[in-house]
């Protein structure tokens, strides 16, 4: 094969240009740049950096999760923490025994459920597979937990050090977007979905790689394009919410970038259309089987309180009684908005001394839509409702009225997170401004950190920890579990590798509501006669084994299962009533009900 012959300068970078005369070619050649010291470097920076952000996590508010490893012991009130447990040791179970991962019959036996629409973290689970087969998906779960805010706060500093080329107004940055309520408030829920945000940063990075010619528009179709698909699986809302900012971003940049930028504006644009392409051609899988069935419809209410972005959680607010009052609001999910007074002054600095420049003014607008976009389709102001926005009709479209308007602060976090590194990395002067007002976004960061609630022993009963329950179930045996401790039924399964299918399971509030119950069984809480007898015939149409009572966290209704004629017997503080088609059954009349006799022991 013949070497073709390169014409001189060419298929060189810009900055590379090569004198065309023949003496050039005999020109004595140049020394090489010094190289920085290495304690300078992105790599080491970006090592010390997550370091700090993990030995800081870790000293403050996440060491609670890191306490018996092998414990469920994160929010048990709660239904997602367990979820979350169950969907790691899921996806290699699955795939394992050659399973379809998005539709299980383990749960809502024995009908089963479709998990299309389900948060149910393929990623995470698969790349945690190994420690979680060989340690157990509590102690995956809890590993994740712990280390997820530093990893999220890591993504924002590589991001922040690229552009501004400076490690300490990189580390503010990084922390202001890793260490934000929203992600606080979602890692003290369990959501491992919502608290690894770092895809969102990291893609943000690859658009600044390739504005720098440092990658390619092929690379990056290519990176980003496996980037998204990763986020696409990894929580689907936070894919569609991705999208819609970009565009806005694509618009808002042309709008500023002035005739002279626009083109690159452009070429941006059709560049993370060809990363599209390749995002959705590798979410081809999933999409093909989730536009099969239906989509849940959201029923709860996930606007942002406009007053939430200046005010703490409640027992943030150092005792101020009115301030207390406005924390306590009816709209939860606004916790995971508050900014703060000395974030939002830093911004508005900036905005002000910057705005000259154009890609201050793009943060800055964009700020601004993403936070009104998080309102939603109203104004709420301290819980109340001041006026309905013009654009409210955009929430009742099918996809849309599925989302939280307030989980748009992610991407409102990474712009101030961006804005807060730009800042303090102006070298003009004024450092006893921007110090101390540093000091006070970390305080105010530090101030408003959620407290971890985390239990003091596991919730896994012994029947289940020292594997009792082999004794007294058989496998693949259809079960009820019974217990005040969220979702313990999932929780169970994913610690016995599904040995027993599970009738019930809490799965999310748009599909399951508020119980992890089956209907006919969360009924007996408020028994009746005819309800007992729809518990019967439920009892004998599913094929359920036998109910498992947590003796620990038992409700109060569940007399009613000897009420009934049930026999059980209590092992590792569990009481189990093995069902055998519900023959010892009898009806109850309301004086049964309303008056019960003396509670049968158990054996």
């Amino acid at each position: 094969m013949r070497t073709p012959v390169r014409r001189p300068g060419e298929g060189r970078g810009p900055g590379s240009a090569v004198v065309a005369h023949p003496e050039a070619f005999h020109a004595p050649p140049v020394p090489p740049a010094p190289r920085s010291p290495w304690y300078l470097r992105p790599a080491m920076q970006g090592v010390a950096a997550l370091a700090l952000y993990v030995v800081a996590w870790l000293l403050t508010v996440g060491h609670h999760m890191l306490h018996n490893l092998g414990d469920a012991h994160l929010d048990q009130l709660s239904m997602d923490p367990n979820f979350y447990t169950w969907c790691l040791q899921w996806w290699p179970y699955a795939i394992g025994h050659g399973l379809n991962p998005f539709f299980s019959h383990y749960i809502w036996a024995p009908r089963g459920h479709s998990l299309a629409w389900v948060t149910a973290i393929p990623p995470i689970a698969l790349l945690a597979a190994p420690l979680t087969l060989a340690a157990g998906p509590i102690v995956a779960f809890n590993l994740l937990g712990a280390f997820a805010l530093p990893i999220s706060a890591w993504a924002a500093f590589v991001l922040c050090r690229r552009l501004t080329r400076k490690f300490w107004p990189a580390l503010v940055g990084g922390a202001v977007f890793g260490f934000s309520a929203y992600e606080m408030n979602h890692v003290a829920a369990g959501q491992l979905n919502l608290t690894y945000s770092l895809l969102v940063p990291l893609l943000a990075y690859q658009v600044v790689l390739w504005h720098e010619r440092a990658i390619s528009t092929r690379v990056f179709a290519i990176v980003g394009g496996i980037t998204m698909a990763v986020q696409f699986y990894l929580f689907l809302e936070t894919f569609a919410d991705l999208t819609v900012i970009l565009v806005v971003a694509v618009v808002v940049g042309i709008v500023v970038a002035g005739e002279a930028h626009r083109a690159e504006v452009l070429r941006l644009g059709k560049s993370l259309a060809y990363a599209y392409g390749v995002a959705l051609l590798l979410a081809l899988p999933y999409l093909a089987y989730a536009l099969m069935t239906r989509t849940p419809e959201l029923q709860a209410d996930t606007n942002l309180d406009l007053l939430s972005l200046v005010v703490p959680r409640p027992d943030s607010t150092t005792g101020v009684s009115w301030l207390h009052r406005l924390a306590t609001g009816p709209i939860p999910v606004s916790a995971a908005g508050y900014i703060g007074l000395p974030l939002l002054m830093l911004v508005l600095l900036l905005a002000v001394t910057g705005w000259s420049r154009r890609f201050v003014r793009f943060l800055t607008c964009m700020l601004v839509i993403v936070i009104v976009a998080a309102l939603g389709p109203a104004l709420y102001v301290g819980g109340g409702r001041v006026l309905t926005f013009p654009w409210f009709w955009l929430w009742d479209i099918p996809l849309v009225r599925n989302a939280y308007p307030s989980r748009l602060m992610l991407f409102a976090f990474l712009v101030l997170a961006v804005m807060t590194a730009l800042w303090l990395a102006q070298t003009s002067g004024k450092y006893w401004l921007r110090v101390p007002l540093a000091l006070l976004v970390v305080w105010a960061l530090y101030q408003d950190a959620v407290v971890i609630d985390v239990a003091p022993h596991s919730d896994v009963p012994a029947f289940i920890a020292a594997g009792t329950y082999r004794n007294q179930l058989s496998r693949g045996e259809t079960v009820v579990v019974v217990s005040d401790v969220g979702n313990a039924g999932m929780l169970w399964q994913a610690d016995t590798d599904f040995y027993l299918r599970l009738a019930g399971g809490y799965i999310n509030q748009s599909i399951t509501r508020r119980t992890d119950l089956p209907p006919s069984v969360q009924e007996l809480a408020h028994a009746s006669p005819e309800r007992v007898q729809r518990f019967e015939a439920y009892v004998k149409r599913a094929g359920i084994g036998a109910i498992l009572i947590d003796r620990r966290y038992e409700p109060k209704w569940v007399g009613i299962f000897w009420r009934m004629g049930l026999k059980g017997h209590g092992i590792g503080n569990v009481v189990v009533y093995p069902l055998n088609g519900c023959r010892s059954c009898h009806p109850l009349g309301w004086a049964q009900i309303d008056h019960p006799a003396a509670p049968a022991p158990s054996t």
